[in-house]
């Protein structure tokens, strides 16, 4: 019997569910970046952790404006590169040569959501010991009242970020115009560790 009541309650529930659901809308949500980063290699977890643990920020993103001094265009090429790069690096480096161990979405991201995340991940790079990254932000040519403003945006960001030593719009494959690779400076503690190998050989 109470199986009986039960399915008789499931077929009415079913029954008059369209209707309590009519006119519900889903919410919608801001964009989420999605990080991603290759298994960690080169140093030991426990240099990371210390390295992590003593480098807290609560906005490494602080000091970056939303602001944008100088648009770049859709389709236009982004680049930059510290004096202290060697020509031929830079070279192999915006050719893709070096391939990216982490990536970000920031993709139809709102500028101030993105100027954090992006100081972030630069940041967490940083930690892991990732040198190449690969920052995706898209063209921003759908837009018709400020086309490629994300894209302006990461432009200075990555100029102004201290972490960053170079950076070049993305090859084709890895997104072309909508993307572009950043090379990330060395952390200490791999400096160190480097170091220490070079005086075993």
């Amino acid at each position: 019997m109470k199986n009986k009541h039960q399915q008789q309650f499931n077929q009415l529930m079913d029954e008059l569910m369209p209707d309590f659901m009519s006119g519900v809308k889903p919410l919608k949500s801001d964009p989420v970046a999605i990080r991603t980063f290759a298994k960690n290699k080169g140093l030991a977890h426990a240099l990371r952790r210390k390295a992590a643990i003593a480098d807290v920020q609560t906005d490494p993103g602080a000091g970056l404006t939303d602001q944008v001094r100088e648009w770049v265009q859709p389709e236009g090429i982004m680049e930059w590169c510290d004096s202290g790069i060697q020509k031929a690096v830079f070279k192999k480096f915006k050719l893709g040569k070096y391939g990216y161990d982490a990536e970000i979405d920031l993709h139809k991201m709102r500028a101030e959501k993105a100027r954090v995340e992006i100081a972030q991940f630069i940041q967490e790079c940083y930690r892991r010991n990732v040198r190449t990254a690969l920052v995706i932000h898209g063209k921003g040519s759908r837009s018709k009242d400020r086309p490629a403003l994300l894209k302006s945006l990461c432009y200075q960001w990555l100029c102004d970020l201290p972490l960053v030593l170079a950076f070049h719009t993305a090859q084709q494959h890895d997104g072309g115009a909508g993307a572009t690779y950043v090379m990330i400076r060395k952390s200490d503690e791999s400096k160190i560790a480097n170091r220490e190998q070079n005086r075993k050989r």
